[in-house]
């Protein structure tokens, strides 16, 4: 029996262009393009969401597809690229990831394009994927939300720290050293969870009521 792990679409139905982005190491415009390109699954149906101002989501296949065509794209042919994406879709590679219990792949995990003239090895990829999906899991358990804390702002759990202000000290220079001095409260896998948190769930603008309602 394979021990390749595979995402359980009932779980993981659906995930946002930001989350892509921080899955795969992407930006969100190149995510956005690749989708508006017509190169993942159900094209078609993204742009008639697209037009009824509704989220775009991918499914897993198409976020594995994303993590290896950046770094196998450039030998692929747009064939060759279909195949890998209809692979993809059909193997279902990835499972549903819990806390602590991120399997790994078996060695020899790889896709096979063109009748065996293209090998594409995809266990570091999977397991990089992986990896980063439990990150971004935990993330979500550790911010909370408390209308009696600062307005109800995201916060770090078991802390009054708002994420915003971790992501912007980041954005502006400060470094891990610093921010700790200033938050004893936190530690190194704390600002990596707000960060993560953050990038996923960017605010949109700065209106006068709290941003981080949606």
């Amino acid at each position: 029996m394979s021990t390749t792990p595979r995402l359980d679409r009932k779980e993981i139905a659906a995930i946002t262009p930001n989350e892509a982005a921080w899955l795969t190491e992407l930006s969100t415009k190149t995510i956005n393009a690749t989708i508006d390109r017509g190169e993942l699954g159900l094209a078609r149906a993204r742009r008639r969401s697209a037009t009824r101002r509704e989220p775009r989501t991918l499914a897993p296949a198409d976020v594995m597809y994303l993590a290896l065509r950046k770094d196998v794209a450039e030998l692929l042919s747009q064939r060759a690229k279909a195949e890998l994406y209809e692979q993809l879709v059909q193997r279902q590679w990835v499972q549903a990831v819990r806390p602590g219990r991120v399997s790994e792949p078996r060695s020899d995990a790889e896709v096979v394009l063109a009748g065996g003239a293209v090998r594409i090895e995809v266990r570091r990829t999977l397991v990089r994927l992986l990896k980063r999906w439990a990150a971004l899991q935990d993330a979500k358990d550790l911010v909370v939300s408390n209308p009696e804390i600062r307005d109800g702002e995201p916060i770090i759990r078991g802390t009054r720290v708002p994420v915003y202000l971790i992501a912007d000290l980041v954005q502006q220079g400060a470094g891990l050293k610093e921010i700790l001095e200033d938050y004893p409260s936190l530690n190194a896998s704390k600002i990596r969870s707000a960060l993560a948190y953050a990038q996923t769930r960017p605010r949109r603008g700065r209106p006068k009521n709290a941003p981080w309602k949606e």
